[in-house]
């Protein structure tokens, strides 16, 4: 390989390893994700508290209002929509890496929102006045739970693509280094060897006699 030709392809597998990155790994993970978004969306329809669904907590209408809607069933709806109904959907259907890391935060965060609302209507009066959770609500936790754990894989876990790549690299970066030892090796054999330091001084002295014949 050529000292020219080395750089271009180390660039070329640098920019190969650069897209390869940006796309999800296959697996099995893309799948429970795609099924806990749908779940989530068929919850959306069941009742969230009292009668009231999760699609009239997630348009903050007058239903949830009614039935003394918390803030954070609010945000719970809003984020565990956006995290696994928009943001999951268009990661696992579309592979790309930049768009699953903020649809698992806000997942994440959609988890933390869950938990809180659950506790803050069973500890408020809206509990004694007859508002209790509905299974929309149970429903809709289950997928965003499971989503948090599944999405590991999907964002820790290189695709084979980008592994072989990173391989390739390593290789060409080996039989690089290695060149240039044999290189550096070689001008040092040439700097320190006696005999050749004498032959290039006696090649020096008769190119000087000659010009001054």
């Amino acid at each position: 390989m050529s000292e020219a030709a080395a750089p271009k392809d180390a660039r070329a597998l640098a920019e190969a390893e650069r897209k390869a990155s940006a796309t999800l790994a296959d697996g099995v993970f893309r799948w429970i994700l795609l099924a806990c978004a749908a779940l989530f969306f068929v919850a959306m329809f069941l009742p969230f508290a009292a009668d009231v669904s999760g699609l009239q907590f997630l348009a903050v209408s007058e239903a949830s209002r009614a039935v003394e809607g918390k803030l954070t069933e609010y945000l719970f709806v809003w984020f565990g929509f956006i995290g696994l109904v928009v943001l999951t959907t268009i990661a696992m259907l579309t592979k790309r890496y930049r768009i699953a890391v903020p649809g698992w935060m806000i997942t994440g965060i959609a988890m933390v929102f869950s938990i809180l609302a659950l506790w803050l209507r069973r500890s408020s009066t809206t509990w004694e006045h007859g508002y209790h959770h509905g299974p929309g609500i149970y429903l809709a936790m289950l997928p965003v739970v499971v989503a948090v754990f599944a999405y590991l894989p999907a964002i820790f876990r290189r695709a084979e693509e980008q592994t072989a790549i990173a391989e390739q690299r390593a290789a060409l970066q080996g039989t690089d280094a290695i060149a240039v030892a044999q290189r550096a090796a070689t001008e040092r054999s040439h700097e320190q060897n006696p005999l050749l330091i004498d032959d290039r001084r006696k090649r020096a002295a008769e190119r000087h006699k000659r010009a001054e014949g």
